[in-house]
């Protein structure tokens, strides 16, 4: 397990870079997140948030339990968007109104490295929507309102502060 990054973190701002090759080490950092997902009870995670800089993320089907694992995601058709509170195991209790698209498609890589395209609708188009922004240094804090941060602004304080300890 990995500790999770949280806000004020430089890695989470980053780009990050496509995976080349599926190798040990693609594997290593699946293999992280997955473990670092089931510890935290989230339902999803992306590859900055534990410090590592590529296009990887992996997401619990909410419907099945079942994790996902998605390499060089690309987000190829959205529709129907919806405003929804929104949360992030990299900023802990923080909630924003984010408006994301009720139903995705997404294509990828899995892990064997084998292309795919995957339908989702709902909270699991949500998450991925959200653990895609994360691959472009995209956070919830983007989509806040001035009210909102300024409603969180202690909370978010005291989140970057902690990383600092």
């Amino acid at each position: 397990m990995k500790r999770i990054r949280t806000f004020g973190e430089p890695v989470l701002r980053t780009k990050c870079e496509p995976v080349r090759e599926i190798n040990e080490k693609v594997s290593g950092t699946v293999r992280l997140l997955k473990e670092t997902l089931v510890a935290s009870k989230g339902l999803g995670l992306a590859a900055p948030q534990i410090g590592i800089k590529k296009r990887v993320f992996v997401a619990r089907n909410p419907e099945t339990g079942k994790i996902l694992t998605l390499i060089n995601p690309l987000l190829v058709e959205k529709k129907e968007p919806v405003i929804d509170l929104e949360g992030c195991l990299s900023f802990p209790e923080v909630f924003f109104s984010i408006s994301r698209h009720s139903k995705v498609t997404v294509t990828g890589l899995d892990e064997r490295g084998r292309k795919f395209t995957i339908e989702a609708t709902g909270l699991l188009a949500r998450c991925f929507q959200h653990e895609c922004d994360h691959l472009d240094g995209i956070l919830i804090i983007d989509y806040a309102t001035e009210e909102e941060k300024s409603f969180w602004k202690e909370t978010l304080e005291k989140i970057a502060h902690r990383r600092k300890i």
